[in-house]
């Protein structure tokens, strides 16, 4: 644990996937006067948990000291110990609206959520032998969720205050539709959740509860953070920074470049999704590694942020799209 400001401690949370390049995910406890406010909670393991006490019990406190816990997306590694948590701590659990509305088909009742990914992944490209298991390849990631509802929803623009500290709450969708970050203008703190990273890039795909335009969504996002005089920005990984205005512009040159790369594989013929995502180098932030080499889980990542992408730059005019024989092709508009 580190406490990277007066008042605010840094808990890093080990990943269950020892492969998963992050290592750990960050939640961030703060004080207050009458309890602690808790931002995520790690995945849902034994690991995770166990972690999580030992840390909290090195500054002398256990979870009933908890009052608050805001998650800032329900994506498992920022929301799986929620119900285990707000169980032990009887917290008041806050989540935006859009999210808490995604909790039922991502983790209780998928398989309309299930039938929805197989039909764009099918529309898309997706060869019938490797369909299933791209369908399929975040189903065993619910096992380390313990869902919860709110006991607040949030819209975005509410304030939170803990005493020692007052939270603007800014819808930042994008990564997830209903990402929230927290902002403390006084001390010029951003509590970034996965919306900005200090070295990687965050997902940006076009699942079935992202939005028409997710990528879109996004640049929006960012550009609206531009506007905030934050000095230190915590992430949901890695570790935190300074330098929030150089870094959205580095985020957005990434995605632009790869726009670039889509536009070059359009250059002869229309393509499917599927096979752009084929052509591209992924994890750029790390070297870059050939599709060939993705997990499931990640060739599926891979082909709904081409997606995005793909759509975004429909919208701007750049690509058309059209159904063939029920499949979607995208072409150059050029």
């Amino acid at each position: 644990m580190t406490e990277v400001i007066p008042g605010i401690r840094q808990l890093k949370l080990p990943l269950p996937e020892k492969d998963i390049l992050l290592g750990y995910v960050n939640v961030y406890l703060v004080q207050g006067n009458n309890g602690y406010l808790l931002i995520d909670t790690g995945w849902n393991t034994e690991e995770a948990f166990n972690s999580f006490n030992k840390q909290l019990t090195e500054i002398g406190i256990s979870a009933e000291d908890i009052a608050q816990i805001l998650i800032t997306h329900v994506h498992p590694d920022h929301y799986g110990l929620a119900g285990r948590l707000k169980h032990l701590s009887h917290a008041q659990l806050y989540l935006h609206e859009t999210e808490r509305d995604t909790i039922k088909p991502r983790y209780m009742d998928m398989d309309s959520l299930l039938q929805q990914m197989g039909q764009r992944l099918h529309t898309n490209g997706v060869p019938p032998d490797d369909l299933p298991i791209l369908q399929t390849a975040s189903v065993r990631m619910a096992k380390f969720v313990a869902p919860a509802l709110p006991d607040v929803t949030l819209y975005g623009d509410e304030t939170i205050s803990t005493g020692l500290f007052t939270f603007k709450v800014l819808l930042m969708p994008g990564h997830s539709p209903g990402h929230i970050c927290l902002y403390e203008p006084d001390k010029k703190v951003l509590i970034s959740g996965d919306h900005i990273l200090p070295t990687i890039t965050p997902n940006i795909g076009l699942h079935p509860l992202s939005g028409d335009n997710p990528l879109g969504d996004y640049f929006n996002s960012l550009n609206a953070a531009k506007q905030l005089d934050a000095e230190l920005i915590l992430p949901g990984h890695e570790n935190p920074f300074i330098g929030l205005r150089p870094r959205i512009e580095e985020l957005i040159q990434h995605h632009k470049q790869r726009e670039s790369k889509i536009l070059e594989t359009l250059q002869t013929e229309q393509k499917t999704a599927y096979q752009i995502s084929n052509e591209i180098t992924w994890m750029s932030d790390t070297n870059g590694v050939s599709w060939q080499t993705l997990t499931p889980l990640h060739k599926r990542l891979a082909i709904l942020e081409t997606l995005a992408h793909l759509e975004s730059m429909r919208f701007g005019g750049e690509v058309d799209k059209f159904a063939q024989d029920n499949t979607i092709y995208y072409q150059s508009a050029q």
